[in-house]
């Protein structure tokens, strides 16, 4: 496997990290009220949204800081396996 590690390969990944936020937050807009704290399809989208804005967080750290490739990131980001 190719190692990736260039600016293009790193903003490929971040956009598409804010593809997939920006679609878990169209869903949590676009939800039906009222919203039952039980609900759990509402709840997984909540989660889903916290786990995209901590890779993200996570990717820029790990771009700015150099120590990682992006399969590296990759791997160890199941958030992104799901979309």
């Amino acid at each position: 496997m190719a190692v990736m590690t260039t600016d293009a390969d790193w903003d490929a990944l971040r956009a598409r990290l804010v593809r997939l936020q920006e679609a878990v937050v169209a869903e949590i807009r676009a939800y039906p009220a009222p919203i039952p704290a039980c609900d759990a399809q509402y709840n997984h989208l909540l989660e889903r949204r916290a786990a995209l804005n901590e890779a993200r967080a996570r990717l820029d750290a790990a771009r700015a800081g150099g120590a990682a490739t992006v399969e590296d990131f990759l791997a160890s980001t199941p958030v992104l396996a799901e979309g």
